[in-house]
């Protein structure tokens, strides 16, 4: 690809795309955003890097803190892969037990935390019996949790289920992580914890609190956060955390979604996965995300998302970049839905997609 403005990108030999893929998933905007742009370049121009806070960072940290429960002091790092393994480092230091509980097919980051193994246990999402099974050894330092999944295909959680992840965690000792790379300031402004009245003791941000530039956070309670250097012991640093650049990027985009009406992301998406439903196959979808499964039953949970033929989705993308349209290549990644997508061409490019879906499915039995 050589260049995006809007809900389209252009390749090198000069094809246009309309676009679902979003660099998966920051650039809820849509690609230069104006304003966005205009405010990188001016804080590029003043200075690349102070090794020392600036004032944007607190403006940012402040915006965060506002919107999410909860949240009462932070660090910013470059990616959502740190943020999660400083948080799951910060539980085990402050807990001093060393096992992990993550949830089946969830993702946070490629690190040695995001991988089931010999301190790393899995439980399937929406399950919520076998976590309480679990939590009750009380071993764990943390329960790391995509209150939504979204690296697994779109999977919502079942009603309580988050509810009751807190409680068991609660009674175990255990912190519970709120890992909103994806989910935060995506579905409403803040986290989408928040929407299921759910209050971690840590939360994870990227993608969209970047506003397509490296950035991302960890942060909640204070007196887990005070432990870090230079108010306590816990080493956490980071050359390029919280970039003057990258900072500039994320408190536009944010003070822009501040006035956003989400409740019209919330109508491109519903209109798509509508579009979608003709298919016949199993959709699902929340404000500013939706995913198409090709299968006709009920995807809860991770397994269910293994037992799907991978390999008709990618057929799909091959007919979607065909036809003009970019979606991500692979079954377990959502499709996102940006302010500057139009309803016409989600109207027109999702009844391609689900007419050409239905096509596919049909002759793969």
């Amino acid at each position: 690809m050589s260049e995006g403005r809007g809900s389209r990108i252009c390749d090198v030999d000069g094809k246009a795309y309309t676009d679902y893929v979003l660099g998966f998933g920051p650039l809820i905007l849509g690609h230069s955003d104006v304003r966005v742009v205009r405010t990188v370049q001016r804080a590029a121009a003043r200075g690349m890097m102070f090794a020392a806070p600036t004032e944007n960072e607190l403006k940012l940290a402040t915006l965060i803190k506002g919107a999410s429960p909860g949240m009462e002091r932070m660090r910013f790092v470059s990616t959502g892969t740190e943020a999660t393994m400083h948080a799951l480092r910060l539980s085990m230091f402050c807990t001093g037990r060393k096992k992990i509980l993550k949830i089946q097919g969830g993702y946070h980051g490629t690190h040695t935390m995001n991988l089931a193994g010999e301190n790393v246990d899995e439980v399937p999402f929406n399950s919520s019996d076998e976590a309480r099974n679990r939590l009750l050894t009380k071993e764990y330092a943390a329960v790391i949790i995509e209150p939504m999944m979204g690296n697994a295909g779109l999977i919502p959680p079942a009603p309580g289920y988050l509810a009751d992840i807190r409680d068991y965690s609660d009674a175990a000792g255990t912190l519970l992580i709120c890992d909103e790379v994806i989910t935060g300031f995506r579905t409403h402004f803040g986290p989408y914890s928040s929407s299921e009245n759910i209050v971690p003791d840590l939360y994870t941000f990227g993608k969209v609190v970047g506003g397509g530039m490296p950035l991302a956070v960890f942060g909640g309670r204070s007196d887990l956060m005070s432990r870090i250097k230079p108010s306590g012991t816990f080493s956490q640093a980071g050359t390029y955390s919280a970039h003057p650049v990258s900072v500039a990027a994320g408190l536009s985009t944010l003070e822009i979604l501040r006035k956003k009406d989400y409740g019209r992301l919330r109508r491109l998406t519903e209109l798509a996965a509508s579009k979608l439903g003709g298919s016949g196959l199993t959709v699902r979808w929340h404000t500013g995300m939706v995913s198409l499964f090709f299968t006709e039953d009920d995807v809860r949970d991770y397994g269910d998302v293994r037992r799907i033929n991978h390999g008709l989705f990618l057929k799909l993308f091959g007919r979607a970049l065909q036809a003009g349209v970019f979606i991500p290549a692979s079954q377990e990644e959502a499709m996102f839905m940006s302010f500057s997508h139009s309803a016409r061409e989600v109207s027109e490019n999702f009844s391609m997609l689900s007419d050409e879906a239905s096509g596919i499915y049909r002759r793969s039995r």
